[in-house]
């Protein structure tokens, strides 16, 4: 133990002794820069007072510089502006030209389209007249064969009555009693000249004439077949049978 102890003292004064050297060292060498610094200061000092002094003779300088006069120097025109004038100038007229060139143009294509739409009015206008001029000449013609249907039925229906009228046969007993009047009677007559539905529209008020009436169609029961050119399947009368007496 007591040489541990030994050894321990002995190597804490060593270190003691070794710190204390390096101190030593490390102070004299600053010694020597702490002068070289001093001795720049007092240089920049002595250069601080030089540019001061400098400065204040440099403002004089420039006062009397002011006072002369600087001649003008006349500037030379740059000849390069002749030139993009022109060049300026002859772009304008170019594009004035293609401008007028683009409005001809456009101006054309309206043209065209107007005649475009006027050839299209007048040709539609042209089928309408077209249309109605058809559509009058149908109607005309369509007019001319109804008269004519109704002409040719008329005349069938005069014909009708007169065979009709043929077979009427007035009461004897109607004659004795002075009986009188005037019964419609309803019927059709079929294509082939066949009556059907025969009836009393209006009677005469005397049961004795309108069974005469009715016998009259009974008897005839059958007439000529009417006109092909009349379309229909059957024609309705309305008869009017008179029994006066003389």
């Amino acid at each position: 133990m007591n040489r541990i102890i030994i050894l321990i003292s002995f190597s804490f004064v060593l270190v003691i002794h070794l710190l204390l050297l390096y101190f030593y060292k490390n102070s004299q060498i600053l010694k020597p820069y702490t002068k070289e610094n001093s001795s720049v200061q007092i240089q920049l000092t002595k250069i601080s007072k030089v540019e001061k002094e400098q400065e204040k003779q440099q403002p004089q300088q420039e006062q009397t510089i002011v006072k002369k006069e600087i001649p003008k120097i006349p500037q030379k025109e740059p000849l390069k502006k002749s030139e993009n004038v022109k060049k300026s100038e002859n772009v304008k007229k170019s594009e004035n030209v293609k401008n007028i060139e683009k409005q001809k143009v456009i101006e054309k294509q309206e043209a065209i389209k107007e005649e475009t739409v006027t050839t299209k009015t007048e040709e539609k206008n042209i089928t309408q007249e077209n249309i109605t001029k058809k559509d009058s000449t149908i109607d005309e013609i369509n007019e001319n064969v109804n008269k004519e249907i109704e002409a040719l039925i008329d005349d069938y229906g005069k014909k009708l009555r007169d065979e009709i009228n043929k077979n009427k046969n007035y009461p004897t007993i109607s004659k004795k009693l002075k009986e009188q009047g005037k019964v419609i009677v309803r019927f059709k007559v079929l294509k082939n000249g066949l009556f059907d539905d025969i009836s009393i529209l209006i009677s005469s008020n005397k049961e004795r004439l309108d069974n005469a009436a009715l016998n009259a169609l009974y008897d005839t029961k059958k007439y000529l077949p009417y006109d092909n050119r009349i379309k229909k399947e059957f024609i309705e009368y309305n008869l009017p049978l008179e029994f006066v007496l003389n």
